[in-house]
């Protein structure tokens, strides 16, 4: 099996004229968490490079992982983030509301993981997850809401068209980024709607990645960093519209679009896209300094974490997302610095992070430990974390922000 191929086109428009913005070096799978018995091989790294097209403007990883290799087994759980949950459970009340009528509509989400959204939904609808995870889609059906264990594909729309009937609703949240071939995902939701159906997809705004959020929103399962523009391209493409557009504060900034066969579309479309283009998202210079900005937040992190130990401080992590790896790998933050990390997750409890090998405990070792500094690895839900965790600062813990600037609160 090849585990990693090359691109020498966009991915979007198919055109060659791609620049590289950001070099990560080589490093690990965000996801491939260790078990004790695994730090001493070396774990496998591959490139993680940014490109940047100057066509449609999609910034992209152009090394691509085999996704049988990242998502066969899988440590990420939707239940187990409680601001993500309810957030996706809010989405389902949204989408009953807007668009279903009766129990017999069918709504189909790519990506279901756990079944967390679906399952706030079920009672009220028809509802069919596909999850590639084998790991994540057993929980799922366990838990009642009907998972097929596959990778979407064309052919597994047109299986589902003809065993369920068309979809009035399609959803894909924070998977359509993991999807190498774009084209065929959209003409398989096309396929999958009915004439007034509707594609609700999430995905990670690029005008955050580069702004306010954090660089380590990057790994080899994100294979794209979407503007409007560049879906619009997409959409485009392949006979749909972009309909609506709105703007959620999930992993830093994510873009909800919506996308029909309608030819109609809202007033939000031209202005978020207008808005793009002040902000300058369609342009090489635009990520060049975002680029710059990485190396410099670099060299402040590095230097505060190394003289906090200097002074015998005991620093945690709090929070095992895949993007922690990402900056702890790039960083060269590993378990000479981090004592360990807390997550919430039972499945990543007892394992290691992927090439730095820190520990990871559920949340109440970092109370019996009383850690000096917490650095938090899960920064987009600061707010919820330090209303959470204000015994811990009674007890003289600070926090670590460390993206999109390095900050002690």
């Amino acid at each position: 099996m090849i585990n990693c191929t090359r691109k020498t086109t966009c991915r979007i428009c198919r055109s060659s004229d791609l620049i590289k913005v950001l070099d990560l070096g080589k490093t690990p799978l965000a996801n491939s968490f260790l078990q004790e018995k695994e730090l001493l091989k070396q774990s496998p790294r591959f490139p993680l490079r940014l490109y940047f097209c100057s066509v449609c403007s999609l910034v992209q990883l152009c090394d691509v992982v085999n996704p049988a290799v990242l998502f066969k087994n899988y440590h990420y759980i939707t239940s187990a983030s409680k601001p993500l949950a309810e957030h996706f459970r809010l989405l389902g009340a949204e989408v009953l509301r807007r668009f279903i009528k009766t129990k017999k509509d069918l709504i189909i989400e790519i990506g279901s993981n756990d079944g967390a959204l679906l399952g706030s939904i079920k009672k009220r609808c028809r509802t069919i997850g596909v999850d590639p995870a084998e790991n994540i889609a057993k929980a799922a059906n366990r838990k009642g809401v009907k998972t097929i264990c596959a990778f979407f594909s064309g052919r597994l729309s047109e299986k589902i068209v003809r065993q369920y009937g068309h979809a009035k609703v399609v959803i894909a949240n924070n998977v359509v980024a993991h999807i190498n071939d774009l084209h065929e995902l959209f003409l398989g939701v096309k396929n999958l709607l009915t004439a007034d159906g509707v594609f609700i997809f999430e995905v990670h705004w690029v005008g955050n990645l580069i702004g306010s959020g954090g660089f380590d929103q990057i790994y080899h399962e994100h294979l794209s960093y979407f503007s409007l523009h560049s879906l619009n391209h997409l959409a485009q493409s392949v006979g749909l519209t972009m309909v609506d557009v709105v703007l959620f504060p999930v992993h830093g900034q994510s873009m909800r679009v919506y996308v029909g066969k309608t030819k109609q579309r809202n007033k939000s479309v031209a202005a978020f896209l207008t808005m793009e283009k002040k902000r300058g998202l369609n342009k090489i210079k635009t990520y060049n300094t975002f680029s710059k900005k990485i190396e410099d937040n670099k060299k402040k992190l590095v230097r505060l974490l190394f003289n906090l130990k200097k002074q015998k401080k005991k620093i945690i992590g709090y929070g095992a997302p895949a993007k922690g790896n990402t900056l702890l790998n790039y960083f060269k933050i590993d378990n000479k610095i981090i004592d360990f990390i807390t997550d919430t997750t039972p499945l990543k409890q007892g394992l290691y992070t992927p090439g730095t090998h820190i520990p990871i405990f559920a949340p109440e070792k970092a109370r019996e430990e009383r850690p000096d500094y917490v650095l938090l690895l899960s920064w987009n839900y600061a707010d919820t974390i330090l209303k959470k965790e204000k015994d811990l600062q009674k007890e003289g813990a600070k926090f670590i922000i460390p993206v999109p600037e390095t900050r002690i609160v």
